[in-house]
């Protein structure tokens, strides 16, 4: 099982992050032609903002060579901004400018990229532009077809027919994701970098942030603002929760927040979002993890509905500002031992009682994580933060043990030299974090504010130009240049072609995006 699993785990990387002046404040410029269309080019796009760039890896087996595209990607980005921009290094954003001069993403004249640019004036209008200035990493990680084929085979003891693997692949998908809501707090206690932030983002908010400078609040013992309910959250989706124990529920469920007119957003007109719905898009869907698909004939519900889960998004991660890619291969290695041990591991349905559980400790370790002897509610009543930590990476221990064989790795507990590749060693490192509080990330970033007297997006901008740099300095492939060279070049005619190929207008184009047909059972 794990040998096939690990020659077969697919992984992607999706990077958000901003570009920044010289002074550290967003900046106003487009989005650089350099980089290509951002509505058509496959590894180089923007999120939510013109200024807000948003990096793209494919799939891949390779883990090395998904990090080396990721390196190509900053470095060709860095090289073909402008020269005094910087490439922000943390998820919370910089110094922002007053609401109505933060400009959202452009994509052009085609029905496409006038529809993207009106989910986002809803974006906007529903919550606020501030709040979709946070960036983040997205993970996207599936398991191969041998896998499922061989835990089909052994649960059944019979062998799956092909008609039947993908609705089987799907309902293990959500028993994934149900293991991720569980165990998932690990995520911000271990990678959590946004203890703090800047004060233009509090703009018109209420908060409990206690204040480092003039410019900068935190929370002493937070890990990640970011996924907090001061983050990126929303709480009308919070009145309409979502079911993760099959497909059907899922969908089901998801189907009627596409469809359910919202009382807080029908007073918006029709030129200020897609549509008056409690989600405009599948997209709009908030929350640590999302099983997906990709189709480009169908909706997200649709495809989904049809053909199943293709792979898991995994969306808590916050970028680290002290690394030039936001994320390492080390940091990928536990992930992916993370994410299995959660499609093996039992998974029982989420009751509502355990749901307010599980929101309630990922909100209590965002916020209050690093707190000594802090303690985690649990069914069986409130454990030690440290001491669920250690009986999780106990748990993914075997599974590890897996993994390392595969390689041909050998390891031993008395032996302070542990391959870099063995993932042992990646338990280990992160098992220190659970006895050290202050090796976390979100700890680190406190203590170096302090020892140098500086405020967060002082700190910040410092960690950005230097990466910034390393990347315009670094030695980019010629292969790999003239490829993204090209790539941009098409992105930019493939614009230009849909918006001469226009067969209807958008008000009519609009009226069928909005018509959401259900035509399978959910």
């Amino acid at each position: 099982m794990t040998q096939a699993a690990l020659a077969g785990i697919r992984r992607g990387i999706e990077r958000e992050l901003v570009r920044t002046s010289p002074q550290g404040e967003l900046t106003t410029t487009a989005h650089p032609t350099r980089l290509g269309a951002a509505l058509t080019h496959p590894y180089i796009t923007t999120d939510f903002a013109e200024a807000q760039l948003e990096l793209v890896t494919p799939a891949l087996t390779d883990r090395q060579a998904t990090f080396s595209t990721l390196t190509e990607l900053h470095q060709f980005v860095a090289r073909n901004i402008a020269s005094d921009e910087t490439l922000w290094a943390a998820s919370m954003p910089p110094v922002l400018p007053a609401e109505h001069d933060i400009r959202i993403a452009d994509y052009g004249k085609s029905n496409a990229g006038r529809l993207k640019v009106r989910y986002r004036e809803g974006l906007a209008n529903r919550y606020g532009k501030r709040m979709q200035l946070i960036s983040g990493i997205h993970y996207n990680f599936s398991l191969p077809n041998t896998v499922w084929q061989l835990l089909y085979q052994q649960q059944t003891g019979v062998d799956v027919e092909e008609s039947n693997l993908a609705a089987f692949i799907s309902e293990r998908y959500f028993h994934l994701i149900r293991n991720v809501l569980r165990h998932g707090w690990v995520i911000p206690y271990l990678f959590g970098a946004t203890p703090a932030l800047d004060k233009s983002y509090l703009q018109g908010r209420e908060h409990n942030l206690t204040q480092w400078d003039t410019d900068t609040y935190y929370l002493p013992w937070a890990t990640s603002l970011r996924v907090s309910n001061l983050g990126y959250s929303s709480s009308e989706q919070s009145a309409y929760p979502l079911s993760f124990n099959n497909q059907k529920a899922y969908l089901t469920d998801l189907y009627r927040v596409l469809t359910k007119p919202s009382e807080r957003y029908t007073h918006f007109d029709h030129e200020q979002q897609l549509n008056a719905s409690v989600l405009q898009l599948e997209n709009e869907l908030y929350g640590s993890v999302r099983p997906k698909i990709v189709s480009a004939e169908l909706r997200p519900l649709m495809a989904m509905c049809h053909h199943g889960v293709e792979y898991i998004e995994l969306r808590s991660l916050d970028n680290n500002p002290y690394l030039p890619l936001g994320i390492n291969e080390a940091q990928s290695q536990f992930l992916d031992l993370f994410l299995t041990y959660c499609a093996l591991a039992p998974s029982p349905e989420i009751d509502e009682q355990e749901r307010q559980l599980l929101m309630a400790r990922q909100e209590l370790v965002a916020t209050q994580g690093r707190q000594p002897d802090l303690m985690l509610p649990t069914l069986d009543g409130d454990v030690l933060l440290a001491e669920l930590g250690h009986q999780l990476l106990d748990a993914m221990g075997t599974l590890a043990a897996g993994f390392d064989q595969h390689n041909d790795i050998q390891h031993d507990k008395h032996v302070s030299a542990i391959s870099n590749q063995s993932y042992f060693a990646a338990i280990e490192r992160e098992r220190a974090k659970f006895n050290n509080s202050e090796l976390t990330p979100s700890a680190k970033l406190l203590a170096d504010m302090k020892k140098h007297q500086l405020g967060h997006n002082a700190l910040i901008h410092a960690l950005s130009e230097q990466h910034t740099t390393q990347h315009r300095e670094s030695g980019l492939d010629p292969v790999a240049q003239q490829k993204l060279v090209d790539l941009a070049q098409e992105s930019l005619v493939a614009q230009a072609q849909r918006e001469a190929q226009q067969e209807m207008s958008f008000d009519e184009f609009l009226k069928q995006k909005n018509n959401l047909q259900c035509d399978c059972e959910i």
